[in-house]
């Protein structure tokens, strides 16, 4: 994308836009649930401290008010070593999210091998360690049937699938799992 910078004359300098800069919509605004439907346990959801923050006292799950079906999805989330939570992608607000579209696993010890990076019940990625307590980022990838997994900057899982097509972004909290996300932002591909 370039951006005009001034016209003398007839004459029009243009300035390139920093790659990747353009059309990336944020989807939490820091401060409120704008945007956001809770499911399960609504009170455990919040706003805080610029993060969508979970105290997980019992199931429950966010997600977007809008759907999505092709997108570039960035996000970073902080748990403990053995947090179970998971990132939804195209789901649906009715019924169970992981089953109703994909779940992006954050959970390295997940008894089946959906550790981490992994669509459950999909593909499973190769094993890796989240930071504990740290800021985590995920950047994922849903281009029709074409799924890309990378966090921290290390590609876990390129596969396909088409078993979901459209629904929303949401993330999952589990019963003593505390789990806070932030800096979701969304570019969609095609639009």
């Amino acid at each position: 994308m370039r951006i005009p910078i001034m016209a003398t004359l007839g004459a029009v300098l243009w300035l390139a836009a920093p790659a990747g800069a353009q059309n990336w919509q944020p989807l939490f605004d820091g401060k409120t649930l704008n945007g956001w439907e809770a499911h399960g346990t609504p009170e455990d959801w919040q706003a805080k401290d610029g993060t969508l923050a979970c105290a997980a006292t019992k199931p429950s799950w966010l997600g977007t008010t809008a759907s999505f079906s092709n997108y570039v999805l960035e996000l970073e989330f902080r748990g403990a070593e053995k947090v179970n939570s998971g990132v939804f992608l195209r789901s649906q607000k009715e019924g169970q999210p992981h089953i109703t579209g994909y779940e992006l696993q954050i959970w390295d010890y997940q008894p089946a091998g959906y550790n981490t990076g992994s669509l459950v019940g999909t593909a499973k990625a190769e094993p890796v360690k989240i930071l504990p307590d740290q800021w985590n980022r995920y950047h994922i990838t849903a281009d029709g049937d074409h799924f890309v997994i990378v966090l921290n900057g290390k590609t876990l899982l390129d596969t396909h699938d088409s078993k979901h097509s459209a629904g929303v972004i949401g993330f999952q909290c589990q019963p003593g799992n505390p789990i806070a996300f932030r800096d979701v932002r969304v570019r969609e591909i095609g639009k």
